[in-house]
């Protein structure tokens, strides 16, 4: 998956959250900012997560 992919699936659940009320244009904007700002931040907290696991087969830990 993608960022576009990540932030598409989370601005779909931030839409839905809301309840059947329709979203002024501003609304939806601000949710898609939203959903992009939180898709960078759970890639980047994915991708420090994978750098600071262990490499099997590596005693001194790195």
């Amino acid at each position: 998956m993608d960022i576009h992919d990540i932030a598409l699936t989370l601005f779909a659940q931030l839409v839905h959250a809301n309840g059947a009320q329709p979203l002024a244009d501003e609304a939806r904007i601000a949710l898609g900012r939203d959903a992009y700002r939180f898709a960078e931040a759970f890639i980047t907290a994915k991708d420090q997560y994978i750098r600071e696991l262990p490499v099997p087969g590596n005693e001194q830990g790195y």
